[in-house]
């Protein structure tokens, strides 16, 4: 069951990192029912950190508060989630995987 939530993760982060660019908007459902326009989250392409305890990942996000995320790469093939800061709009939240992984990809998340 923990391998199936991991991919399950892993794969929710890729398809909502897409290319490089995110747009996240709330459903229409939400908005309709609450009179007002969702709040979207327009972010720019992430960019691979590197530091003393390992690599990252940051990304600079406009709309709304957010939350960056990474998905890290073990040499062993085990891979993780993780998250960073969150950051409010035009703000930059940085994530940091372990010292001997790599990020694969990353993104963010509203709120």
């Amino acid at each position: 069951m923990r391998f199936r939530y991991r991919v399950a993760a892993i794969s929710a982060s890729l398809a909502l990192a897409g290319g490089g660019a995110v747009t996240v908007a709330a459903p229409a459902s939400a908005s309709a029912s609450e009179g007002a326009a969702a709040p979207s989250l327009s972010c720019d392409a992430w960019r691979y950190e590197r530091g003393t305890h390992g690599h990252g990942a940051s990304i600079t996000c406009y709309g709304s508060t957010f939350t960056g995320f990474a998905v890290c790469h073990q040499p062993d093939g085990y891979l993780y989630l993780r998250f960073g800061n969150r950051s409010r709009s035009g703000g930059t939240s940085i994530v940091w995987c372990d010292l001997n992984a790599e990020v694969t990809d990353a993104g963010a998340i509203p709120g």
